[in-house]
């Protein structure tokens, strides 16, 4: 097989139909080739995944709340009963301590900037 010659124009350059120099310009995707690539393979595999926590992110944001990252949001969307649970990154499975613990929130005074200080020491 003989190596493709260059297709040059009258001034000695090359033609924009040069196929040789088409060629150089040509680049696979890493995804296109697994097996030679494992970081597109990981990828390939986590994509879904990261498609539903950028969605739950998305619909949590919309809500009002403030999921630690995109990571993990559609679990926390799916579990979580209270906006808390969000927030902290922590599913409470006990319906008890959930309750206390929405309670001691709710209680608790709205920052005004200024420390607090307990009048009982």
């Amino acid at each position: 097989m003989q190596p493709a010659t260059h297709l040059k124009d009258d001034d000695g350059q090359c033609s924009p139909n040069c196929f040789p120099c088409k060629l150089k310009t040509v680049t696979l995707a890493p995804s296109a080739m697994p097996t030679r690539n494992p970081q597109a393979a990981r990828a390939k595999m986590q994509d879904p995944q990261l498609e539903k926590d950028r969605t739950a992110y998305r619909a949590l944001r919309r809500d009002g709340t403030q999921p630690p990252s995109v990571k993990g949001a559609h679990e926390l969307m799916t579990n979580a009963n209270e906006s808390w649970e969000v927030e902290r990154n922590q599913i409470e499975t006990n319906d008890a301590a959930r309750k206390r613990m929405g309670r001691a929130l709710a209680e608790m005074p709205a920052a005004n900037g200024k420390p607090m200080v307990r009048e009982d020491a």
